[in-house]
């Protein structure tokens, strides 16, 4: 029985790592997949020291204490879980719906689960009660656990009881080539920053023979428009220096979960957003753009990115159309998820109005969240 224990603790120790990884749990260097095998290395190779470690002793009874202890929290937690689920995502589509469901008010209550979580707990606290090895260790264990999480979130500058996740790909280190070394990224505070951010981290995101290399650099910029009617050096709101600062440590937070990007942040004041993009570009050296375009119009424009119809000199805004007409590097457009009914067309850039073409320009459309 242990052994076979033993043997479902290591098969689920790989998913349980990259699930918390993922969901910024534990640091994600922890939960680092394999390049070959994509498997959480890392952490297996901490988890087989640790095992090795507890087998020394060679105390039969300790090992089968600290066991139960685990496996008791771990079928409590579970059993809850599913119960929170119900009121949490109520709406869900689940295959399979356990039986003997009980609706209360939003959600509903599986009986099957309480009673399991009730008898978990028991067992668990028989073990806590009953065997004092797997008391401390189990305890300290516990406890260190816990500790890791909270220094980990809060030193991050993420809630302790809200869900993060971060993309999967940033868990992988597939050896690939950069295909830009210096990217800028113009934050405008939408839900598409972190897809332009994660578009960015994919392109910049390389293997490095040569770890003491330099790695490839993603500037996130965010742009003060000041009205003309008040000097460039005007006080901002706090509210706008607030929304700047956790827009610009998210995207560095975001970034740099690919391996060998760093993220570097500013804040430059201008009369016009698209003007002060295309300046930075040049002032910086970069060599692509990703920005992220404005959602399609279901007015004008907007054709090329999922909008319907209109003048194509329209299918961006004003912003994204002077980045195009003026920047001296390659534009990458990240669009909104479009409408189910919107046309898909290939993207490309306009001529410019004086005949000359528009800088390379491609677009990347993230999927629809579910």
């Amino acid at each position: 029985m242990l052994i076979a224990g033993a043997n479902a603790a290591m098969l689920g120790l790989s998913r349980l790592s990259y699930s918390l990884a993922t969901n910024r749990q534990i640091p994600s260097a922890l939960g680092r997949l394999h390049p070959r095998r994509s498997t959480p290395y890392v952490v297996i190779a901490i988890a087989a020291v640790l095992a090795i470690a507890l087998v020394v002793p060679e105390d039969l009874d300790f090992l089968i204490g600290i066991y139960a202890f685990g496996a008791m929290l771990a079928f409590t937690i579970a059993h809850l879980s599913v119960v929170v689920s119900r009121f949490r995502e109520p709406a869900r589509d689940r295959p399979y719906v356990m039986p003997l469901t009980v609706r209360v008010g939003r959600g509903s209550v599986p009986v099957p689960a309480v009673l399991g979580a009730l008898l978990s707990f028991a067992g668990w606290i028989s073990v806590i009660v009953l065997h004092s090895g797997a008391r401390l260790v189990g305890l300290l264990w516990l406890g260190g656990g816990l500790v890791l999480y909270v220094v980990y979130r809060t030193s991050q500058g993420k809630p302790l009881g809200r869900r993060v996740t971060v993309p999967a790909t940033a868990l992988s280190r597939e050896p690939q080539e950069a295909e830009y070394g210096s990217i800028l990224v113009p934050l405008l505070g939408t839900p598409l920053d972190d897809d332009i951010v994660q578009t960015a981290g994919r392109l910049a995101g390389e293997e490095r023979e040569d770890e003491g290399a330099p790695g490839a650099v993603i500037e996130a910029l965010w742009v003060f428009q000041i009205p003309m009617a008040l000097p460039i050096d005007a006080a901002l709101p706090e509210h706008q220096l607030q929304q700047a600062r956790k827009a610009l440590a998210r995207a560095k937070a975001v970034g740099e979960e690919y391996e060998g990007v760093e993220v570097a942040t500013a804040t430059v004041r201008a009369r016009r957003v698209g003007q002060a993009i295309v300046d930075e570009a040049r002032r910086r050296g970069v060599e692509v753009i990703v920005l992220a375009a404005e959602p399609p119009s279901r007015v004008r424009g907007g054709a090329l990115l999922g909008g319907r119809g209109g003048p194509l000199d329209n299918y961006v805004g004003e912003i994204t159309r002077y980045v195009i007409d003026k920047a001296h590097s390659r534009v990458i457009l990240t669009a909104p998820p479009a409408e189910a009914d919107a046309p898909a067309a290939p993207a490309s850039a306009a001529p410019a109005p004086d005949g000359r073409q528009d800088a390379p320009v491609t677009t990347n459309q993230p999927e629809r969240s579910r």
